[in-house]
């Protein structure tokens, strides 16, 4: 039988995502408090308990997708030098849009619409600016005049492609990523 710790862990996660699904689906704007108690099937009381506001659940939401890319991008390390390394962000990065969809859909809607989440998007501009580096780096240990620049044009083309992605679930990410790391392996 679960612990009452384990049964709140429970309930609070389960806001976490019901939290992210309605933000993604609708826009945080769009989805109130309400709306995410009843589609998780807890009480406003309850959640109000966990999540004094919205801001609060997106904080909670934010801190999550903060993790799961500092995990994902701690297996590349600083060591991980010239085209291997740029090939491991960009297969990182599209395994992160795939595996957490819902949280990159929110992220991009929530860029240029609600100044809530400027303070949360500080932190997470943090952590792409350090990968940013990092890619410029291995650019610069494999030739780049101007890595630095090109690292931002990299990363300008995987947000496009994270855009069509986010928009289509078709969209031929692993193939654009793909033909992207040939085109740098090409350079070379």
């Amino acid at each position: 039988m679960a612990s009452i710790a384990e049964k709140r862990e429970q309930s609070r996660q389960l806001l976490i995502e019901t939290g992210l699904k309605l933000f993604s689906q609708k826009g945080f704007e769009a989805t109130s408090i309400r709306a995410i108690a009843k589609e998780a099937g807890i009480s406003l009381g309850l959640m109000y308990n966990y999540f004094p506001g919205k801001t609060d659940l997106l904080r909670a939401i934010f801190q999550e997708g903060q993790s799961d890319i500092e995990a994902t991008f701690e297996q590349v390390q600083e060591s991980m030098v010239g085209l291997p390394g740029i090939e491991r962000h960009i297969r990182n990065i599209v395994s992160l849009l795939k595996e957490k969809r819902e949280f990159w859909r929110l992220l991009h809607s929530l860029r240029m619409q609600s100044e809530i989440v400027t303070e949360m998007m500080g932190s997470i501009e943090q952590q792409v600016a350090y990968i940013q580096q990092m890619i410029g780096n291995n650019l610069k240990e494999v030739g780049y005049q101007n890595p630095a620049e090109e690292a931002l044009l990299l990363f300008a083309t995987l947000d496009g492609m994270a855009s069509h992605y986010l928009l289509d679930p078709s969209y031929p990410i692993d193939d654009v990523a793909s033909y992207l790391i040939q085109k740098y392996k090409k350079a070379q």
